[in-house]
């Protein structure tokens, strides 16, 4: 971005000098190299007033991990033993409470994390304990006594707007990648409210400044010094494509983890899908989300809501995507009451829904493993995806990173045809299957799955 400026003033100013008196070449030359100067300078000045402002915010986390592990593969049974294994990442410090420091993080770098320290600087590391997790967007926070720190308000970094941000801003990513401490990258905002599948809740600002592991927590910036996104993940098969959780959904989520240790979402028990261009062509319209799947029980279910139909609006605001239906109900509190329009056979209809509070996930110890552990987020297939595969199964909507079914090599989008070589063609079959298999101590299942028109069989480590 700084080389187009610079080639940009410097062609600006030779075509003007090209078109001035050969008298006054002379005079041109140095006006331009004067101009050229000036104008970098400037640049070069506040990019590095910016990154010595909000430098002191951005901090070094080093936790260790327990994980569940075999000490050698051998074909016989052999005891699982807890691992231990180390998590290296980014932080930035959002608030100065009570003489705490509450640092703003990414779940995957703390979750069931030990002895999880913080380093500030050359000479100040401090232990740290979490507040809060949150999967679901790969959000945490951890706190810090301030005691010994000098000006800890001054360390406290300025958080910006994420919803007014635009494609094409340029923006700083400040971390620790390969744990080198404070590295600073630049680069534009490639996209918006992308989705790749990793969390459950997503709507990542994409960019191309360069993101690297341990970058993992730390703060992508805007111009004027604010924070406006956290930076999470890569994608491994390309270059300059780094995303960022938006800062408005991560201070949401760290604002609940601080005041209740949890967060609290609406639900209604609907599985959502948009409405794609084959879908369009079939009932002849184009905007909206489908509704798929209704959970017994759910506010869906008790408000009227069915299967097929499509919600184009709620509370009079227009319904694009799945994730404007999503984040519309993870914001509405639990008891508050929503208008949906639908279109059923044909016809809009209004539909009040009480909204409901999501589940908490389940959570598994230790010592009694589940497929939760397994990093995978499942959904039964529509009869329409069924009719379009030519098979049942049930697809693969998100991978959690550095989890098991990630290492494995599954991927959001596979659809599962087979456990063990038996037919699967709901959710529950697939989890009881796994569930099963976990208990009787096995080391991996042979997956069928549907990948790009393609079936491929993949080995899922269950430990």
């Amino acid at each position: 971005m700084f080389a187009f400026v610079s080639f940009f003033l410097v062609f600006t100013l030779i075509f003007a000098s090209c078109k001035a008196e050969v008298t006054q070449k002379a005079s041109a030359t140095t006006n331009t190299s004067l101009l050229k100067s000036v104008s970098l300078s400037q640049i070069e000045n506040e990019l590095t007033s910016i990154v010595e402002a909000v430098s002191p915010s951005v901090v070094t986390i080093f936790a260790t991990q327990r994980v569940s592990s075999p000490i050698m593969d051998f074909p016989f049974p052999i005891p699982f033993l807890p691992q231990e294994r180390p998590s290296l990442g980014s932080g930035v410090i959002m608030y100065y409470k009570n003489d705490k420091f509450y640092i703003l993080t990414n779940s995957h770098v703390v979750k069931d994390g030990r002895d999880i320290k913080v380093k500030f600087d050359e000479y100040t590391e401090k232990r740290a304990k979490i507040v809060g997790v949150d999967p679901r967007t790969d959000v945490a926070v951890i706190e810090v006594d301030t005691k010994g720190i000098e000006n800890p308000e001054r360390r406290v970094a300025k958080l910006g707007d994420s919803d007014k941000l635009k494609v094409g801003q340029i923006v700083i990513a400040i971390g620790n990648p390969y744990g080198l401490e404070r590295t600073v990258t630049v680069g534009v905002i490639s996209a918006l409210k992308r989705s790749i599948g990793i969390t459950q809740y997503e709507s990542f600002i994409q960019t191309d400044a360069p993101i690297n592991p341990g970058n993992s927590g730390g703060p992508l910036v805007n111009i004027k010094g604010e924070v406006i996104g956290i930076n999470t993940a890569i994608l491994a098969e390309g270059q300059g494509l780094g995303f960022s959780i938006p800062i408005n959904l991560a201070k949401w989520i760290a604002d609940q983890l601080i005041e209740k240790g949890k967060v609290t979402r609406g639900w209604l028990g609907v599985v959502i899908q948009e409405v794609t261009s084959d879908i369009s062509e079939a009932i002849g319209i184009r905007e909206g989300v489908i509704i798929a799947q209704i959970m017994p029980g759910s506010p869906a279910e008790k408000a009227g809501l069915k299967i097929g139909d499509i919600v184009l609006s709620v509370d009079g605001e227009k319904v694009k995507s799945v994730r404007d239906l999503q984040f519309k109900i993870m914001k509405t509190p639990p008891g508050n009451e929503l208008k949906l329009v639908v279109l059923r056979d044909g016809k809009e209809i209004q539909i009040n829904v009480k909204v409901g509070e999501m589940p908490e996930e389940r959570q598994a110890t230790r010592e009694q493993q589940d497929t939760q552990n397994l990093g995978l987020s499942l959904r039964n297939l529509t009869p329409q995806e069924e009719s379009r595969l030519g098979t049942k199964g049930v697809l693969i909507t998100g991978i959690m990173p550095g989890s098991l079914a990630h290492i494995s090599g599954l991927r959001p989008g596979d659809v599962i045809l087979m456990v063990n070589n038996v037919p699967v063609s709901s959710v529950d079959q697939v989890r009881s299957m796994l569930d099963s298999l976990i208990k009787s101590e096995r080391e991996r299942a042979l997956l069928l799955v549907r990948r790009n028109q393609e079936n491929l069989y993949i080995a899922l480590r269950l430990r």
